[in-house]
């Protein structure tokens, strides 16, 4: 677009203008012009990467893909758990200024989302599968939106599976004869997949502590391996019209129920799988606010679970290496920023404790890779950040203007020189519904305010030395200093949150 001005015009009309073009002229670019953006997601996925240094888990196809992108080795959710964290991240504000602090709440149908701000800015904006909050597995069981934010889409795409129910060799820890209940269900189940009726999920299909291996003939019956497929359909459609994307695309594994196929699984031994040990004492310095899904779980079982969990993460793996083989086929990489992240983390028998939406690391801690055209890649940047920075941060990628409501600050500058150090936010913030935590070189430090139920409570660890949390240090006098110094810029964080 060429904007022309009539020699009469005043200089500071002119003044004007230029700077607003310098501003937003990049909006004005051409179709052709503009980077399309694929935004994949992971559930529950921990910092578990063969590429990022997992001794056991096996990710080949994003490990290939971190040679293209840029790794971010400390990257932190805002809150350990799905609805919170995801629409932190699509919001590009905390959860204290959007108001989703647990899985009923969503984003306000008027706040202008990441993926609304790229269809503002003349995009087409689609997801495929869970992008917002879903039940899993009863969303994928029942095909339904779940905590979906509408107005974000042009169009939205649904995947309906079977889940734990489908077909294959199915071990439920917790309430082993809940199996039993599948063959029968699976032709109630088939029959409204068929016609188009609602379905609803039995309370057997929750399966929270199942492992579900599935012969590699049927993995078509997968959710992941059905997203992948309605993804790389829309690839090709995208491909032929020439209209610049955003297509979101989650992955549900490895959301328990722990699914994968017998390939997948086959890479893990249970004998090489390793059992998360802790001190027997573990529990006498941790405050009651800090312990999640405590479960009685035999050695065998945690280690089975964890087979299951990183069986469903190498085949959530191989649904991300057919989307990035189908983006090359089209020749779109080229033109194409990806972005690779997970929700939060997930805990299997740490501290003999489960699942996520407390403090932990292994429930705060997230891999997040982003691949840009022309960029170099292949390398690693050390400094903390947050999901919360990504809306500045693709949006500032595509050329699009900067949205006033989001909170996050852009991570361009840490991609163009992944050794710079970040000087404006050098921590990470994490809420959870009753505390607060912060993350730094080298210190995790939890704050739990004194509540009804609870006196106050805080935990220190000294991640250097003590990079699994076993020895709370906040009631040692020697580290009195250090407590008062994080203590201060945690409520720093917590106030800045709320702006």
């Amino acid at each position: 677009m060429e904007m022309v001005i009539s020699s009469d015009q005043s200089s500071l009309m002119k003044s004007l203008l230029i700077a607003l073009f310098s501003f937003v002229g990049v909006v004005s670019l051409s179709a052709s012009e503009k980077p399309n953006v694929l935004f994949v997601i992971s559930d529950d996925l921990s910092y578990n990467l063969g590429g990022m240094g997992h001794e056991v888990c096996k990710t080949p196809h994003l490990d290939e893909f971190s040679k293209s992108s840029v790794a971010f080795t400390r990257a932190y959710t805002q809150f350990p758990l799905c609805a919170p964290s995801r629409a932190s991240l699509f919001s590009g504000q905390y959860p204290a200024t959007n108001g989703v602090s647990g899985n009923g709440g969503n984003v306000a149908e008027d706040r202008v989302t990441l993926p609304k701000h790229f269809q503002n800015n003349g995009y087409w904006a689609a997801r495929v599968s869970k992008i917002y909050h879903m039940g899993i597995p009863s969303d994928v069981l029942q095909g339904t939106n779940g905590g979906d934010h509408e107005p974000s889409w042009n169009e939205r795409f649904n995947i309906m599976a079977m889940e734990s129910m489908t077909p294959g060799k199915i071990v439920d820890y917790l309430n082993p004869d809940d199996p039993k209940a599948f063959k029968k269900e699976r032709k109630v189940w088939q029959k409204a997949n068929d016609s188009g009726e609602p379905y609803q999920m039995i309370s057997e299909a929750r399966s929270q502590f199942t492992v579900t291996e599935v012969a590699d003939e049927d993995e078509g019956l997968l959710a992941d391996v059905m997203a992948a497929d309605k993804a790389i359909e829309l690839l090709g459609q995208r491909a032929e019209d020439g209209k610049p994307f955003f297509l979101a695309v989650g992955f549900v594994r490895p959301h328990f129920p722990f699914i994968g196929t017998t390939s997948n699984m086959s890479h893990y031994a249970l004998e090489d799988i390793e059992y998360p040990a802790f001190p027997e004492d573990d529990f006498g310095d941790i405050p009651p606010q800090a312990i999640n899904s405590k479960m009685e779980f035999s050695e065998h079982a945690i280690r089975d679970l964890r087979r299951g969990y990183y069986g469903s993460i190498t085949h959530m793996d191989e649904q991300f290496g057919r989307l990035m083989a189908e983006l090359d086929r089209l020749e779109l990489r080229d033109n194409t920023i990806v972005v690779f992240v997970s929700d939060h983390g997930y805990m299997i028998g740490e501290h003999s404790m489960h699942k996520k939406s407390k403090l932990w690391e292994e429930a705060i801690h997230v891999p997040l890779m982003i691949s840009v055209p022309g960029w170099e890649g292949g390398t690693r940047c050390n400094e903390f950040v947050e999901l919360v920075d990504l809306y500045p941060t693709i949006a500032e990628l595509a050329g699009l203007p900067a949205d006033p409501g989001a909170q996050g600050l852009t991570l361009t500058g840490l991609m163009k020189d992944p050794t710079s150090k970040r000087e404006e936010k050098s921590d990470a913030y994490t809420q959870v519904s009753k505390g607060h935590g912060l993350r730094t070189g080298k210190w995790a430090f939890m704050w739990y305010p004194k509540s009804k139920k609870d006196k106050e409570a805080f935990m220190l660890y000294d991640m250097e030395k003590d990079p699994k949390q076993f020895n709370n240090l906040a009631m040692n006098p020697e580290y009195a200093a250090v407590m008062g110094e994080l203590k201060e810029r945690l409520e720093e964080r917590v106030e800045a949150a709320k702006q």
